[in-house]
């Protein structure tokens, strides 16, 4: 009786394994059944494919997963080509889920993901038409900074994975340098001011002492604060950031600055897109990218002439109220804007100064206002930080 029960449960055991595991490969290799776990199927692609946005999000840490914190996005051409094959292979199976047979709200999701899907899709033609390293958003001030604000430091093996990070830049800085050069052979080159900003923040990044750089400070403030780690360890820790930043960190800079010499003298002071290889046409398609509308890139810019007069006629009514009356508008934002009543001293206290009113304008309008426009408010805290010394002489 006994072998019979257990046979009969080894059997029930055997169907439920083989019925998850079809079910998990169905989710990961096709197109799952449901519609709604193809969202969560696009979504958690995206996610695991990105640890950088894996982290920055913060969602899986809950649940004990943590291993990506050590991980650099992929920011390789080949990586990119799969992402693009990737997208194109969703937006097919989005596809085929038929909308007649989907709710109300379950049609406008399959409407918004078709939209995002389409334009990644067509991105594919332009996926070189950009410039990765630049004085605003280029990974080489975005990883400093992220780093110093969302790599989450709470625990010894955050340290480990800050430490892994760390090791990982010169790997993720050579996928940027092939894709520079994937760039530079289809003659898609930064515009000149771009080089010389990015070179001189560079520069100014590796020229200062490890023990000086926000890699280290960042990591030495921060880790203060965790409670498990004795000051031997703080120490440690500190010591391996420190040489990291000298041995990984600082020589994978150098392998850019080089780079961004040697094309120096190729660039141009041409700064439009109009100049990369059909300019026109990847500028219609950034201006659907970003508004969603239909209108084409002449009418948009009527439509800029049209408002900027509009504003021109209201800016000179209050400008002739205000000892500026007959004053040209340009001649008169350019005194206002050098009016010491309307500036913080260039300096650290008014840099102080000026985050302190950030602050207060950020709180009224977080417990006042938003309460009395919105339902709900978001719980999150918003946090005006000043801008990395590294990155203030390049900052807008």
């Amino acid at each position: 009786m006994l072998k019979r029960i257990l046979k009969w449960l080894g059997a029930i055991i055997a169907v439920v394994v083989i019925a998850i595991a079809v079910f998990v490969i169905n989710l990961v290799w096709f197109r799952p059944w449901s519609l709604n776990l193809f969202y969560d199927k696009v979504f958690a692609e995206v996610l695991f494919d990105h640890p950088e946005l894996l982290s920055a999000i913060g969602l899986v840490e809950q649940f004990g997963i943590t291993s990506h914190n050590g991980k650099l996005d992929d920011d390789s051409p080949e990586h990119q080509q799969r992402e693009f094959d990737r997208f194109k292979k969703d937006l097919w199976q989005l596809r085929e889920y038929p909308l007649d047979r989907q709710s109300s709200l379950q049609k406008l999701s399959t409407h918004v993901l078709d939209w995002f899907l389409q334009g990644q899709v067509e991105g594919e033609k332009w996926q070189w038409h950009n410039y990765p390293v630049n004085q605003l958003f280029g990974v080489q001030n975005q990883f400093p900074s992220f780093m110093a604000n969302t790599h989450r430091l709470l625990s010894p093996k955050d340290c480990e994975y800050y430490l892994m990070r760390l090791d990982g830049l010169p790997k993720k800085f050579d996928q940027v340098l092939a894709g520079l050069k994937v760039r530079e052979q289809k003659q898609i080159l930064p515009p000149r001011f771009v080089v010389e900003e990015v070179l001189k923040e560079m520069t100014d990044f590796i020229g200062k002492p490890a023990s000086e750089n926000i890699l280290a400070m960042s990591f030495k403030s921060r880790a203060a604060k965790i409670d498990k780690l004795t000051e031997a360890h703080r120490a440690d820790f500190q010591a391996r950031v420190e040489t990291a930043v000298t041995g990984k960190v600082y020589p994978a800079y150098q392998k850019l600055i080089d780079y961004f010499r040697e094309i120096l003298p190729k660039t141009t002071t041409d700064d439009g897109v109009w100049k990369l290889p059909d300019g026109d046409a990847y500028y219609a398609y950034q201006l659907r990218q970003n508004t969603t509308t239909t209108l084409k890139p002449d009418e948009v810019h009527e439509l800029g002439l049209r408002e900027v007069a509009r504003i021109e006629n209201e800016m000179r009514t209050l400008l002739d109220a205000n000892r500026f009356s007959g004053q040209p508008i340009g001649e008169a934002m350019n005194e206002l804007a050098k009016d010491a009543h309307f500036l913080y001293p260039n300096d650290d206290k008014g840099r102080d100064d000026a985050l302190t009113e950030y602050t207060r304008l950020i709180t009224q309008a977080t417990e006042h206002s938003s309460k009395e426009l919105f339902l709900t408010a978001p719980h999150a805290k918003i946090e005006v930080r000043r801008v990395p010394e590294f990155k203030e002489a390049t900052a807008p």
